[in-house]
């Protein structure tokens, strides 16, 4: 009796991990897929006989276009038109999602005064799906993959501060705000700042990896962000207009291998009537070009993982400029 029981129980409990395995290989199934690429058209009017500017906006509309092919090819029309407020903001950030791109036409069009390309583009996959998945458009799975930011500020319009952790600082709230639409995991810096000593933080911002790394082990997060940001007042000759600059420098280390990822600085001048609102949309401005950079190296790096440091070979040629 006890041995006919086993085998009911055996057999039950077969059937039930089956069913649970089917399951799964149907929803991983279910997930959209990306193709390989999607071909982006664009076509911008020439100004002041400037093709080469034109060429370049041609390009950032061209992947926009590719981008909202790929969305409504994931999910079909009727549901991206559903969707189409929510993904267009998705679609105007369409070039930190990008992988690589080819030209398969671009014209100079001199007698119509345009410039007009056709690209072939191809995005990075997970990337694409954590944002949808973000939005709430599409279930997929959810990356694992978290950042934590940290930047020590000097604002010529505040007072300064006694300690780091006293005031959240505007770039590192832009800079955060900026991953998290791309649908990149932030850690809050509420979160690790009992664990994690002042000393340690400043010490990674002035460069010390194996301290970044720590914030990245204690934060949960397998990419720390550090740097530093400034506001500064301009002289301008427009009367009752004030202009202000804004530079921020950055640099993002791996917290799996302490290797260094990524280091950018970047800067942004901006008029306005009023000091605090032009420091404000300086921040903000400075803010998307980096996240802008640092995205795409962020999907590489989550893409290839961490490799195995390559073997030194002696009297080894120069890397060429392109491979670097």
């Amino acid at each position: 009796m006890k041995k006919c029981f086993s085998n009911k129980y055996l057999l039950a409990t077969g059937l039930l991990v089956c069913s649970l395995l089917l399951f799964g290989i149907q929803s991983l199934l279910a997930q959209p897929i990306l193709k390989d690429s999607y071909e982006g058209v664009a076509r911008v009017p020439v100004s002041n006989e400037n093709y080469v500017v034109a060429r370049k906006k041609a390009v950032f509309f061209a992947m926009k276009n590719a981008m909202e092919l790929a969305f409504k090819d994931l999910m079909g029309e009727e549901e991206f038109a559903a969707n189409h407020r929510g993904l267009n903001k998705i679609i105007k950030r369409a070039s930190r999602y990008v992988k690589s791109y080819r030209y398969l036409q671009a014209i100079d069009d001199l007698e119509g005064k345009a410039s007009e390309v056709v690209l072939e583009v191809r995005f990075f996959p997970g990337a694409v799906n954590q944002a949808l998945a973000g939005m709430g458009v599409i279930t997929g799975p959810v990356s694992e993959h978290k950042v934590v930011v940290l930047i020590k500020e000097s604002s010529f319009t505040s007072a300064p501060l006694s300690s780091f952790w006293d005031v959240v600082p505007i770039s590192e709230t832009q800079l955060t705000k900026n991953f998290i639409e791309s649908g990149v995991g932030v850690v809050d810096r509420d979160l690790i700042r009992d664990s994690v000593r002042e000393s340690i933080v400043l010490s990674a911002i002035k460069g010390n990896v194996e301290d970044a790394r720590n914030i990245g082990l204690k934060a949960g997060a397998d990419i720390v962000i550090v740097g530093t940001a400034f506001s500064k007042p301009k002289k301008t000759k427009e009367k009752g207009i004030k202009m202000v600059q804004v530079n921020i420098s950055v640099k993002a280390v791996s917290a799996i291998d302490s290797s260094l990822i990524a280091a950018k600085s970047d800067f942004a001048t901006v008029k306005n009537e009023f000091e605090l609102s032009a420091e404000l949309e300086a921040f903000d401005v400075t803010s998307k070009k980096l996240a802008d950079f640092l995205l795409p190296t962020f999907y590489r790096y989550w893409e290839r993982g961490v490799q195995a440091p390559a073997k030194k070979v002696p009297n080894a040629p120069p890397m060429p400029m392109a491979d670097m």
